[in-house]
């Protein structure tokens, strides 16, 4: 071989070499506190009054709050569906996805680093209605995890900005 050639075959090697280091590094526009609401599909189940009656399918949407650190690699779901500590996260560009057991999400950062949006799965929810009268709940339904899973979409934005 000769000089230019192995000049080009090793530029070309440093090149392909720091692509994949930056490739690889933390994304710190994902870092902070995200606030915004959650949406699942519900049923609810009735053990009293007709042994097992349940609705069709509801949407539920409540607050959540995501937080994010180091970079993307520490999250965890401070409120919401699935809160805890999520330690299996991947970052493929302007996405991180997560996941544990049977939750898994993407959250997708907007193109301005203002919103994530999440689209996943959670483990199925049902919503026992144990001490329920007929066409009213007791005011203190349980909710249990079954089989499958359900979708997740979310919304979030920075806390403290609108």
């Amino acid at each position: 071989m000769n000089v230019k050639t192995n000049i080009l075959f090793a530029s070309i090697l440093l090149i392909a070499g720091l692509v994949c280091v930056s490739a690889a590094q933390p994304d710190s526009r994902f870092d902070g506190v995200w606030v915004g609401t959650e949406t699942v599909m519900r049923v609810d189940y009735s053990i009293l009054g007709g042994g097992g009656a349940h609705s069709d399918p509801y949407p539920e949407t409540r607050p959540s709050k995501i937080a994010i650190a180091q970079g993307g690699s520490l999250l965890g779901v401070l409120e919401g569906f699935g809160p805890g500590r999520y330690t299996d996260i991947h970052r493929s560009g302007n996405t991180l996805v997560f996941q544990a057991r049977a939750r898994k999400s993407e959250l997708s950062l907007s193109a301005d680093g203002s919103t994530l949006t999440e689209r996943g799965v959670v483990p199925n929810t049902v919503t026992l209605n144990a001490g329920a009268r007929q066409g009213a709940t007791s005011g203190h339904p349980s909710t249990i995890q079954g089989p499958g899973a359900t979708a997740v979409t979310g919304s979030f934005h920075r806390e403290g900005r609108k």
